[in-house]
């Protein structure tokens, strides 16, 4: 049984560029409608949508609670009256990678729709990173520049573990890359799960999470251990 989403929705994080953006893109009721702008990826509670936009590429990526029984199962960790949606904490993981100096996409609005405090539906904007997902590069590459590639991941992942990001996420479709001077640029998007800790070297239990993830994508072309030995180089 589905409910109505309740309106307005609250604007939890709004970038300064926001208001640019936003003269291009669809009221922000309808924003989030699964009819609106072409479709990335669709599942029955979420879905990502592109438009095409004077301003650049924007990406619109819905959470939503409608049903009970959704909600019942979200209630434990995403739903409930101060925790955080995932859409604001990917806003915040793309802003805290932004300061430091990382690559990812440009956070634009986290807005959540909520009933008495528990989540119904929430909406995070960003403008595109520049690149493709790995995944759809590697298939285009042949092995030589796969190689390479590989290693520009594993010292993106070194870098991003030296400044005490742990991803939680890290997978090769939400590695946005595309050549560039050095070689390869490498950013990070979707990062609902991630976590900080203080920055310096060493390992521990999510860094070792991290590249439990991303090893056996890596392993299709056979490229975990360069990614590996080139996140070990100093």
């Amino acid at each position: 049984m589905s409910t109505r989403i309740p309106k307005p929705p609250r604007l939890i994080r709004v970038a300064p560029q926001w208001q640019t953006w936003a003269s291009h893109l669809p009221a922000l009721p309808q924003l989030g409608s699964p009819e609106l702008g072409a479709d990335v990826v669709t599942h029955r509670t979420s879905w990502v949508r592109r438009f095409h936009t004077p301003a650049g590429i924007a990406f619109v990526k819905t959470y939503e609670y409608a049903r009970w029984s959704d909600l019942v199962r979200s209630l434990s960790s995403r739903s409930l009256p101060f925790t955080a949606s995932r859409a604001r904490r990917e806003f915040d993981a793309m802003n805290w990678l932004n300061a430091h100096g990382l690559l990812t996409a440009t956070p634009l609005l986290a807005a959540e729709w909520r009933t008495a405090g528990i989540l119904r539906r929430a909406i995070l904007v960003s403008a595109a990173a520049a690149g493709e997902p790995a995944t759809t590069v590697f298939e285009q590459l042949p092995d030589a520049a796969r190689a390479d590639l590989a290693r520009a991941i594993g010292r993106f992942v070194a870098a991003l573990h030296a400044t005490g990001f742990r991803d939680g996420n890290l997978d090769l479709r939400n590695l946005i890359v595309a050549p560039a001077a050095a070689g390869w640029s490498v950013a990070k998007i979707d990062s609902p799960r991630h976590r900080l800790v203080r920055a310096g070297p060493g390992e521990d239990r999510h860094t070792r999470a991290d590249w439990a993830r991303l090893t056996p994508q890596l392993e299709r072309w056979s490229l975990a251990t360069v990614a590996r030995a080139a996140a070990a180089r100093p």
